[in-house]
């Protein structure tokens, strides 16, 4: 298992502005953990600095980063109690440039607790203030659900994207994260944007993919130019815990999450007030 971090975060000069991301789809077997897990390593091989925190109590990430932590060791539930650990002590290094905060099988525990008020769902957002600077991305995975480990993750997150796959019924879903997004941003943050959709388990041969994109575009949501695209490399990177551009770094998706990558440098976020104007403006 990976070293925990026992003593501050290491930072790189010159200080940083973190960009906070939420990688969210109340929908699973999106490409969430995965976008969290490749979309890190391109980050890393452009030499960012990465912290990526696995919000999932089916603690997918963790295990995709090789890092499988008891319910009494530290990790993000120990975090988002009342009473935390030290942000530091909850950290554990997976690389010069990469770090993680794992989840365990206790975090949905902390469920009911989360929804007891207000002030719990900030609790991640307030422990993050801690590493400002110190990193260049911190990404959060979420769980496949609009609960209260999503909503605190979007209170904390600055940035969202939206991964979905290729079918009906993700885009069909869209919709109602497009609104618990607008939700949290006027209840609890309103310096949340939408950075954009981004189409996983894409294969331009297909119909499929087409009307899908084509569906997307019809809501006049953010778009990635990047699509993921079908690869079988992805499933032989996750079995072997690396990133697929370590990994298979000759590969097609080697190749479109470091396309990702460059679009998040700089990103163009666009406020979801900005997007419903140029709606109703056509």
């Amino acid at each position: 298992m990976a070293p925990r971090k026992t003593g501050n975060v290491t930072s790189i000069t010159p200080t940083r502005l973190t960009r906070y991301i939420a990688l969210s789809n109340h929908k699973g077997g999106v490409g969430k953990t995965t976008t969290a897990m490749n979309l890190a390593g391109a980050l890393v091989l452009k030499e960012r600095k990465v912290l990526v925190i696995d919000m999932d109590p089916q603690c997918n990430a963790s295990i995709a980063f090789n890092i499988s932590i008891p319910k009494n060791e530290p990790g993000v539930r120990h975090l988002l109690k009342e009473t935390p650990l030290p942000l530091s002590q909850c950290i554990y290094e997976c690389g010069p440039y990469c770090d993680l905060i794992p989840a365990d099988v206790g975090l949905a525990d902390l469920q009911s607790e989360l929804f007891q008020g207000p002030k719990a769902r900030t609790r991640l957002r307030e422990r993050l203030k801690t590493c400002e600077g110190q990193y260049d991305f911190v990404l959060i995975d979420c769980p496949p659900d609009l609960g209260a480990l999503t909503q605190s993750a979007l209170v904390a997150a600055t940035e969202v994207i939206v991964p979905i796959d290729i079918g009906f019924f993700s885009v069909a879903g869209l919709a109602r994260m497009m609104e618990i997004i607008e939700e949290i941003k006027e209840t609890y943050n309103p310096e949340l944007r939408m950075t954009g959709v981004l189409l996983t388990k894409y294969d331009n041969r297909t119909t499929l993919s087409s009307d899908t994109l084509d569906s997307i575009e019809e809501q006049r949501l953010p778009l990635f130019r990047t699509k993921i695209r079908i690869c079988v490399d992805i499933i032989r990177a996750q079995i072997a815990r690396l990133p697929v551009n370590l990994y298979a770094p000759d590969s097609h998706a080697a190749e479109d999450y470091a396309a990702l990558a460059e679009e998040l440098l700089p990103a163009k976020v666009i406020p979801l007030r900005q997007v419903r104007r140029k709606v109703a403006q056509k």
